[in-house]
């Protein structure tokens, strides 16, 4: 590791101790616009939280071991401090975007935390690039580890205690400049930090009254301001493994990838500023997906268009999942084809998928391609989605022929084109 902490400050080098003072022009030459800091003592006051969160189900995406979640030492024994930066990604062409879904066309849409560039790559660069310049500032190869979704910390509480922000009753944390828009990441250093805060959570001391993120939820998630049954959660269920549960697969509309109505619902999220960063412009694919082009992608092709994207790292066939249920919230005929293919594949959560997407098409083709899948599916719980879907499929059409009875119309509604109206994480 390169030593120029001498040309940057003789005053520092060398000291053992810094302040952030010393440090922020050092975050902001790597593109960290918003850091703090907090000791590495234990998150005790995590202790009942995690329990009662492991209580209502884990995701599977966390880290097992409740007790080394609470404890930063365990990640890296000689911490002294953890540094937390908040970076900010919503810019006002992501906002933009994300206000004005291409309706006219058969596209899906996804977070606006998606529409730029992966961001665990770009803010660990940064974060390493922080850790190397404070090195060089103090004088000496220091002991540090980077978290960006990786450890085993509690994010927005370590950014909590640090007083990098606030969390509001969503859950999520808020920037004072630019509210919960911004990915949270943090740097373990062996080098005191004297002016790092160690603040108590007080979850939604913002938020008054205001309740909008928990009555808007499309899955009512939240069980209490800042908690929720993480399992339910739009957001979850677009990256979980295998069939998505039935009660779930209206309220996606044609999300395909996150959700973002508790952040777009929120008051304090208005008027903040926007993120200036051009790892995080957004692409309009990566915005609103091509649903048939998304299904007729390869993996390698689903890389090659998508594979700067955060959502990337799940692989295609969730995400062509996921399309299939927006076709059938979408409720075109012209999908049919499209998606009666995927009856035919490997994999039971797309056949049974595409078999829910069918029966809330419907019409003839619809139920032409429901039964003669039947005839050959073997799984159990595929037969029992396209027998389901083959009931729904006739029924419509049913209600089309009685609809057409009595008003001579021809005209079957097709009902709402899907929703998301609000976002998409």
């Amino acid at each position: 590791m390169r030593r120029a902490g001498a040309e940057r400050d003789p005053a520092v080098n060398g000291r053992d101790k810094l302040t952030l003072a010393d440090i922020r022009p050092l975050a902001e030459e790597v593109g960290l616009p918003e850091i703090a800091a907090t000791d590495a003592s234990p998150f005790d006051d995590l202790a009942r939280p995690l329990a009662d969160y492991e209580a209502r189900g884990r995701t599977g995406f966390e880290w097992a071991n409740a007790a080394e979640r609470m404890d930063p030492r365990f990640w890296l024994p000689e911490a002294k401090s953890i540094l937390t930066a908040a970076l900010p990604y919503l810019t006002a062409e992501g906002a933009r975007r994300m206000r004005e879904h291409p309706r006219s066309e058969i596209r899906g849409q996804t977070s606006c935390y998606v529409y730029g560039e992966d961001y665990h790559r770009v803010f660990s660069e940064r974060l390493t690039a922080l850790a190397q310049r404070i090195g060089e500032l103090v004088g000496r190869d220091i002991r540090y580890r980077v978290a960006v979704d990786t450890s085993p910390l509690v994010d927005r509480r370590v950014a909590e205690r640090s007083g990098l922000g606030w969390i509001g009753k969503n859950g999520m944390l808020f920037s004072p400049r630019y509210g919960s828009y911004v990915f949270l990441g943090a740097l373990l250093i062996d080098v005191e930090i004297e002016d790092a805060l160690h603040l108590p959570p007080a979850i939604g001391k913002h938020c008054g009254d205001c309740d909008l993120c928990m009555r808007a939820c499309p899955t009512q998630s939240f069980v209490a301001p800042g908690e929720l049954k993480a399992t339910a959660c739009l957001s979850y269920v677009t990256q979980m493994k295998g069939i998505i549960p039935r009660a779930y697969r209206k309220p996606l509309g044609r999300r395909v990838w996150g959700c973002d109505v508790c952040q777009q619902v929120c008051p304090l999220n208005r008027d903040r500023a926007h993120a200036e960063d051009p790892a995080f412009t957004p692409d309009a694919e990566a915005a609103y997906p091509d649903l048939v082009r998304l299904l007729e992608m390869s993996n390698r092709q689903f890389l090659r268009a998508y594979g700067r994207s955060a959502m990337a790292w799940r692989g295609v066939r969730t995400l062509q999942r996921n399309a299939l249920v927006a076709l059938g919230n979408l409720r075109l005929p012209e999908a049919v084809p499209h998606v009666a293919r995927y009856l035919a594949s490997d994999r039971p959560e797309l056949r049974a998928s595409a078999a829910w997407a069918l029966g809330e098409i419907g019409g003839e083709d619809a139920l032409r391609e429901l039964h003669a899948a039947l005839v050959g599916e073997q799984n159990a719980d595929v037969r029992q989605e396209i027998e389901d879907a083959i009931a729904n499929a006739a029924s419509k059409m049913r209600e089309g022929a009685d609809e057409r009875g009595t008003t001579g119309s021809g005209h079957v509604d097709r009902g709402d084109a899907g929703g998301g109206d609000v976002g998409g994480r």
